[in-house]
C-alpha cells in the first residue's frame, strides 16, 4: 500500500525567514535609500559647482580682463591666463531659412542629403540588391526611402568663422551665430 505523502505540506508549515532577516532587510533599505539621497546631493553640488564654473570662466574673468584691456596675462607665479573668444554657430529649427539663404547666396555645397532605405532583418537579400542597383543606377523611387538634408556642424561652424573672419556678411538670426567668451589657463613648466 502506497504511502500518502502531503505534497502541500511545506505550504502549511511556516518556513519563512526569521525575524532577523528582516532586521537585515529593513537595514539594507535604509542604506539603499540614503545612498539614493546621497546621489541626488552630490548631482545637485555637481549642477552647482558647473554654474560656479562657467559664471567664472565665461563671464567673470573674461569680463574683468576686459576692463583691464587684457587679453592674456602671465601672473608671477608663470600661470599664464588669457580671454579667449570662439565664435558658434547652429541652425537648429531654422532649416528652411538657413538653406535658403546658403543657396541664394552660392553656398549650397554645404548641404548634404542623405538617402535611407529602412528593411527588417529578413530582408537581407532584397537589401543587398537594391545597394547593387543604387550603384549602377542614379534615381530611385520607392515609399521606403527616406531623404534628409543638414549641414554638418562643424562645418557650419567653419564656414562661419571664415566668412566673418573675410568680413562677409552672415545672418546671425538665422545660423544662431554668437561669440562665446571663456578662459584659458596655462600652468607653467614643470622643472
Amino acid at each position: 500500500m502506497a504511502k500518502n505523502v502531503d505534497i502541500f505540506q511545506d505550504f502549511r508549515t511556516n518556513k519563512g525567514p526569521k525575524e532577523s532577516a528582516f532586521k537585515k532587510l529593513d537595514e539594507l533599505v535604509k542604506q539603499l535609500t540614503q545612498a539614493e539621497a546621497d546621489v541626488e546631493k552630490a548631482q545637485d553640488d555637481l549642477k552647482k559647482a558647473q554654474a560656479r564654473l562657467k559664471q567664472l570662466d565665461e563671464f567673470a574673468i573674461p569680463e574683468y580682463m576686459d576692463e583691464m584691456e587684457l587679453k592674456e596675462f602671465t601672473n608671477r607665479a608663470g600661470i599664464k591666463i588669457e580671454a579667449k573668444s570662439t565664435v558658434y554657430a547652429s541652425i537648429g529649427d531654422r532649416k528652411v531659412k538657413a538653406f535658403a539663404w546658403l543657396i541664394k547666396n552660392n553656398h549650397s555645397a554645404l548641404i548634404k542629403r542623405s538617402v535611407a532605405v529602412a528593411f527588417n532583418v529578413a530582408q537581407g537579400d532584397e537589401a543587398k540588391a537594391l545597394f547593387k542597383e543604387l550603384l549602377e543606377r542614379e534615381g530611385l523611387e520607392s515609399s521606403n526611402i527616406k531623404q534628409d538634408m543638414k549641414v554638418e556642424a562643424q562645418s557650419l561652424v567653419a564656414f562661419v568663422r571664415k566668412q566673418l573672419k573675410e568680413g562677409k556678411e552672415v545672418p546671425a538670426d538665422v545660423f544662431g551665430i554668437y561669440n562665446k567668451r571663456s578662459t584659458k589657463i596655462t600652468l607653467p613648466p614643470s622643472e
